[in-house]
C-alpha cells in the first residue's frame, strides 16, 4: 500500500474528520493569538527578561502538575475532559481580552492567566494524547497522527499570516477573542466525534483498543503509571535527551521579539514571517515523518535531525549581518526557522507515534503526562536563567551559544549506548506489575 492510499484511507474515517477538523480549527486561533500575545508581552514591559520569565511560565504547570493530573485523566471520560478544557480555556482568554480592553493588563496579570491557562491545559494533554487510539486504528494512527500535524501546521500558517492584518485592523484583543472562540468550536468538534467503543456499541464493527475506564484507587494508579515508565528505559532516555535540548531552546523560543528588533533590526513583522516559515516547515516534517520512521531508528532521527536544529540555531543568531534590511532578513530568518521546526517536526513525529502504538492504552494518559512533563521539565529553569543572563549578555550570543550546544547533545547521543525504541506492551506490562 502506498503512502498517498494511507493517507486517504484514514481520511475515510469519519470521525477521524471531525478530531482533525477541531484539531486544525483550535491550532488557526492559537497561532493568531501567539502573535499578539508574544508581541504584547515585549511591548508592555520592553524586557527580555520578563518575555523570557512569562515564556517559562507557561510551560511550569504541565511540568508541575501534569504527572499527577495523569492518573486522575486516566479514570475520567478523555472526551469530556477535551471538550471541558476547551470550554474553560474558551472563558479564561475572553476575560483577559476584557481586561486588556479595561487597560488594567499589566506583566503580572498576564503571568496570573498564563499559569491559569497552562494549569487548565495540564488536564487536556493527557486526554488528547489518549484519546486519539480511541478514535484510529492502530494501523491509521502513524498516518493519522502525522496528517492531523501537518494540516494543523497548515492552518498555523495561515493564522501566523493573517495575525498581523488582524492585529494592525481590529487590534490585540480580537486576536484573543477569535483564539477563544476556536476553543469553543474545537470543543464541539469533539463532543460530537465518535469512539471506537461507541461505534461498536451502535453495532459498526470496529478493532477496538480503547480500553475502558481503570477504576483503581489514584494513588494505585499513579504507582502504577510511574513503574510503568521507570521500567521502560527507553521513555527515561527521550525525556533526557528532551530536558537538554528543551533547556537550549529557550532562548529561541522565548526571545522571538528581542530577536527582531535586537539581531535582525526589524519589527513585529519578523514575528509572522518566522510563525509563517516555521509553520510550513512543520507541515513538510509531518508529511515525511512515517516515512522516516520506516528508514531510520529513534535514535539516529534524534541525532540526525538534532544536528540540523542546532546548525541552523547558531545560524539565526548572524542575523546582524544583514543590517536591517528587511527582504534579505525575512528570507534568512525564515529559512532558519523552516528548517529547525522541520527537524523538530520529525523528532516529535516519530517519538510520539512510536509511543502511542507502542504505548498499553490502559496507561497512555498516565505515561503521556510523565513524558509531556518530563520533556519540558528544563524550559523553566532555562527561562529563569534566561531572564537574568539576558540582562548582561547579548541576545545574539545567547542564541549562538545554545546553537553550539545544540549540535553537541546529539554528538553526545550518537557515542553514547542510550536506547531510544520504546518497548513493547506486553513486555511494558509485566514489567509495571512486578511493584504493585
Amino acid at each position: 500500500m502506498t503512502k498517498e492510499f494511507k493517507y486517504k484511507d484514514v481520511m475515510k474515517n469519519r470521525e477521524y474528520r471531525k478530531l482533525l477538523l477541531s484539531s486544525v480549527i483550535n491550532r488557526f486561533g492559537d497561532s493568531v493569538d501567539a502573535i499578539a500575545f508574544t508581541w504584547l508581552v515585549y511591548q508592555i514591559t520592553k524586557s527580555a527578561s520578563w518575555a523570557a520569565l512569562i515564556y517559562g511560565l507557561n510551560v511550569l504547570p504541565n511540568i508541575v502538575v501534569q504527572p499527577f493530573i495523569g492518573p486522575i485523566v486516566e479514570k475520567m471520560d478523555k472526551k469530556k475532559v477535551i471538550v471541558v478544557t476547551d470550554v474553560l480555556r474558551a472563558g479564561i482568554i475572553t476575560v483577559f481580552a476584557i481586561m486588556y480592553v479595561t487597560g488594567i493588563v499589566n506583566p503580572y496579570i498576564m503571568a496570573g492567566f498564563t499559569i491559569l491557562i497552562t494549569a487548565v491545559e495540564s488536564f487536556c494533554l493527557p486526554a488528547s494524547g489518549a484519546f486519539t487510539p480511541c478514535v484510529l486504528k492502530k494501523e491509521e494512527l502513524a498516518h493519522g497522527m502525522s496528517l492531523r500535524s501537518g494540516l494543523s501546521d497548515v492552518f498555523s500558517l495561515i493564522g501566523t499570516g493573517c495575525a498581523g492584518v488582524i492585529i494592525a485592523k481590529l487590534g490585540v484583543q480580537a486576536a484573543m477573542l477569535i483564539d477563544a472562540s476556536t476553543f469553543l468550536i474545537a470543543g464541539i468538534m469533539v463532543f460530537f466525534t465518535k469512539t471506537i467503543e461507541e461505534r461498536t456499541k451502535e453495532g459498526v464493527p470496529e478493532n477496538a483498543d480503547c480500553k475502558e475506564t481503570d477504576r483503581k484507587s489514584y494513588s494505585a494508579m499513579l504507582k502504577d503509571g510511574l513503574s510503568y515508565v521507570i521500567h521502560n528505559h527507553a521513555i527515561l532516555n527521550i525525556c533526557f535527551v528532551a530536558i537538554l535540548m528543551n533547556f537550549f531552546l529557550v532562548p529561541l523560543n522565548s526571545l522571538q521579539a528581542p530577536i527582531a528588533e535586537d539581531i535582525y533590526g526589524l519589527g513585529s513583522e519578523l514575528l509572522s514571517v518566522i510563525g509563517m516559515a516555521a509553520a510550513i516547515g512543520g507541515i513538510f516534517g509531518s508529511v515525511i515523518t512515517p516515512m522516516i520512521m520506516e528508514k531510520m531508528s529513534v535514535k539516529r532521527v534524534i541525532v540526525c535531525f538534532g544536528m540540523i536544529i542546532g546548525i541552523f540555531m547558531y545560524l539565526m543568531s548572524k542575523g546582524n549581518i544583514f543590517g536591517g534590511a528587511a527582504l534579505s532578513g525575512y528570507f534568512f530568518a525564515g529559512l532558519c526557522f523552516f528548517m529547525m521546526v522541520m527537524a523538530a517536526s520529525v523528532i516529535s513525529g516519530c517519538i510520539n507515534i512510536k509511543f502511542v502504538k507502542t504505548c498499553d492504552q490502559s496507561y497512555l494518559a498516565r505515561a503521556g503526562a510523565v513524558l509531556g512533563a518530563g520533556s519540558m521539565a528544563a524550559a523553566p529553569i532555562g527561562a529563569i536563567l534566561v531572564s537574568f543572563v539576558s540582562v548582561r549578555l547579548s541576545v545574539s550570543f545567547l542564541i549562538a551559544l545554545c546553537g553550539i550546544s545544540m549540535v553537541v547533545i546529539p554528538g553526545f547521543v550518537a557515542l553514547s549506548k542510550l536506547d531510544f525504541e520504546i518497548s513493547g506492551k506486553k513486555e511494558l506490562t509485566d514489567a509495571a506489575q512486578t511493584l504493585r
